[in-house]
């Protein structure tokens, strides 16, 4: 008796466990396809309007990107030592990173596009990797 409630915990743990991971995974899939550029086109080929109606995204009244390889967001949660990972923490960009962010603007129905160089915050979900943008401090504007 007390085997078989080992192993139906043991089973129930193994459950939680990949449904917590998958839950993770797509958090962080999601940031991705939400608000990650890809750097193999020119920033300054993208434009707001274009990026709301592609990627799929409910219409919002602000709504920001950042313009950077995914290598460097994948490994954003990581310390100096590749082993050591921030888990649910906040972790500041090393170096300005430029974002386009984009206002909707009612009056014209159509969404304003602002570009600049930000330091980016960004959450590390418990599996150590980026779900979310936390916080922006503008750095300069980009004339492009």
């Amino acid at each position: 008796m007390a085997s078989s409630l080992k192993a139906w915990h043991l089973l129930v743990s193994l459950l939680y466990l990949q449904c917590s991971l998958l839950a993770q995974s797509t958090s962080r899939r999601e940031f991705m396809e939400q608000h990650h550029l890809s750097s193999h086109k020119e920033f300054s080929a993208y434009s707001c309007d274009a990026l709301m109606t592609d990627k799929g995204l409910k219409p919002k009244i602000s709504h920001s990107f950042v313009y950077i390889a995914w290598y460097k967001v994948e490994h954003m949660c990581i310390s100096g030592n590749w082993k050591y990972r921030y888990k649910n923490s906040y972790v500041w960009a090393q170096t300005p990173i430029k974002v386009l962010t984009c206002q909707w603007e009612n009056f014209k129905s159509k969404y304003a596009e602002r570009r600049s160089y930000n330091y980016v915050q960004f959450h590390c979900n418990a599996d150590g990797y980026v779900d979310s943008i936390e916080d922006m401090k503008p750095l300069e504007p980009i004339f492009a």
